[in-house]
């Protein structure tokens, strides 16, 4: 049962925003966003997404090009 399962590794997090947890040559590569082939995408089946509305606005200018 679960009230006897040990856990190896306890982490704790001080608040939100947190990140000592983190391999530091992790955080300390530069973030980029993924590629994506446009025409790849285009030829699967989009189905999944029907009726699937929310674009994160930050990312607008982004598909806008």
């Amino acid at each position: 049962s679960l009230s006897q399962t040990v856990f190896p590794l306890c982490l704790t997090q001080r608040s939100a925003s947190d990140y000592n947890n983190f391999d530091r040559e992790f955080l300390s590569e530069k973030p980029k966003l993924s590629y994506s082939d446009k025409n790849l995408i285009e030829s699967m089946d989009q189905s999944a997404f029907d009726g699937f509305s929310f674009i994160n606005p930050k990312f607008e200018q982004i598909l806008d090009k």
